[in-house]
């Protein structure tokens, strides 16, 4: 099942945060950088059903909801998004 390979869905708590460490200064100055936005990983390609690509489409759909943090907070929408790129062949039929 798809849900078993997707990373779990994070749990909010009621409870006040404890505020974060203090870590060690980086070994370089980030102040520096060109840009500072975080890039986005690579989008799956869109899935018609081929047995030979199921496990490379399954690895890059989690690689990106992993990547993606909070954007996926609900199991229901990374079944959705998952199955939005199931357009294609014999994988259009479990997409409806």
């Amino acid at each position: 099942m798809l849900l078993e390979h997707l990373p779990p869905t994070p749990v909010v708590t009621s409870t006040p945060s404890t505020p974060p460490e203090t870590n060690p200064a980086p070994c370089f100055d980030v102040s520096a950088a060109p840009h500072t936005k975080i890039p986005h990983p690579a989008l799956p390609d869109t899935y018609d059903g081929d047995q030979a690509e199921g496990e490379r489409f399954l690895q890059s759909c989690v690689t990106y909801i992993q990547l993606s943090g909070e954007a996926f907070a609900f199991d229901a929408l990374k079944i959705s998004w998952v199955l939005s790129y199931m357009k294609l062949g014999h994988a259009s039929t479990y997409a409806l």
